[in-house]
């Protein structure tokens, strides 16, 4: 059974890295070959594309001859991927009507967000994006997503939960920090890119009010799509702090560093405003590191799954401060969550996922 795999791929991209593990743990399992297709703005870049409207619908007939000798085609959906939610604009409609072989869709994201009007705007154009004829199965990461789905008119979803990846090098906590120059600090991590949804203004907010060996990480940096100015905002906010001395941001971290400073963390801070789901925390408790979230849906059902994290009612910094105040005082708990965070990484694992994959393909073959 071949598979054509229509994703982000080998970018800084959460997808990318989600469908590189998932390709590979398929490609482990007997009659599983997997052809990848690389789509999307930050590959389109890469490769040096300029795509205006009638070019891009051309370029999607393309992708989707390339899939003609596949038996299913595994389409890895983020709306960015296919032009957003304006009306008329995304084109995964477009391309799935062009596919002669059915179809399979993880979706990454529901938005539902916005104004009233907006909302309402998104909510029509998501309803009709994952219908067309060649779509058999729909896959969502979290039952919050899969919830969204049936709001919207989709019977049938099948939850297939993100995985924990494996680490290949877990490097030790203490070396870490002395490598880093942190020891001594009490070190909270805000892992991502910064971007507006993930609500990093609480946490500058929150430093206030935390003791002066608490040092603030920000282990990401601008979003190569984001055009919002956010990140310039919030760079000027960090410079004009009063705890500055107090705060590190590290920009874009290459693969091989991330872990080194997750490692030298004490604690993870997520105080996201709204998410339909995280692979950057999913890497966290890979470290086995206790969390502090935003009691959003999705990082509920994470918290509840997982038993590392504690939730606080979002966009509260008290709330938030205190959390991390007791998680800086209280080893005991530091180390409980650790432990569950390390469990439930080994009851996670992407070869499981995978092999639900494979019956999920072996149903509509």
């Amino acid at each position: 059974m071949r598979i054509a795999m229509v994703t982000s791929w080998r970018v800084p991209c959460g997808i990318a890295r989600y469908t590189e593990e998932l390709v590979n743990a398929l490609a482990k399992l007997p009659d599983c070959p997997v052809t990848v297709l690389p789509i999307g703005p930050q590959v389109w870049q890469d490769q040096g594309l300029r795509l205006n409207w009638w070019r891009e619908r051309v370029y999607w007939r393309e992708v989707a001859g390339r899939t003609a000798l596949s038996d299913i085609v595994h389409v890895q959906f983020a709306p960015h991927l296919f032009g957003g939610f304006k009306p008329f604009r995304n084109l995964l409609p477009f391309f799935l009507r062009c596919l002669s072989r059915p179809a399979v869709i993880t979706v990454h994201e529901v938005d539902l967000t916005g104004t009233p009007l907006t909302s309402a705007i998104k909510r029509w154009v998501q309803r009709s994006l994952f219908r067309p004829e060649p779509v058999r199965k729909r896959i969502a990461l979290t039952r919050f997503v899969a919830d969204r789905l049936q709001d919207l008119g989709y019977g049938s979803v099948t939850v297939i939960p993100m995985w924990v990846p494996q680490i290949k090098r877990r490097p030790d906590a203490t070396v870490a920090k002395k490598r880093l120059g942190l020891t001594g600090n009490f070190v909270v991590t805000a892992f991502g890119f910064i971007v507006a949804r993930r609500g990093y203004e609480l946490l500058l907010e929150a430093l206030k009010r935390l003791p002066d060996d608490v040092l603030m990480v920000f282990a990401g940096g601008l979003h190569p799509l984001d055009k919002t100015g956010y990140y310039t905002q919030w760079m000027q906010r960090v410079a004009d702090h009063p705890r500055r001395r107090q705060i590190h941001v590290t920009g874009y971290l290459p693969e091989g560093d991330v872990d080194e400073w997750l490692a030298a963390s004490d604690v993870i801070a997520a105080p996201f405003r709204q998410l339909s789901g995280s692979a950057s925390l999913m890497r966290v408790l890979a470290h086995g590191k206790p969390i502090v979230a935003s009691d959003l849906p999705p990082l509920r059902e994470l918290a509840e799954a997982s038993k590392a994290i504690l939730l606080f009612p979002e966009g509260d910094v008290n709330a938030l401060t205190e959390g991390l105040l007791r998680l800086r005082t209280d080893e005991a708990l530091r180390r409980q969550l650790a432990a569950s965070a390390d469990g439930f990484a080994q009851r996670n694992t992407v070869a499981e996922a995978a092999q639900r994959h494979k019956k999920l393909y072996d149903l509509i073959s």
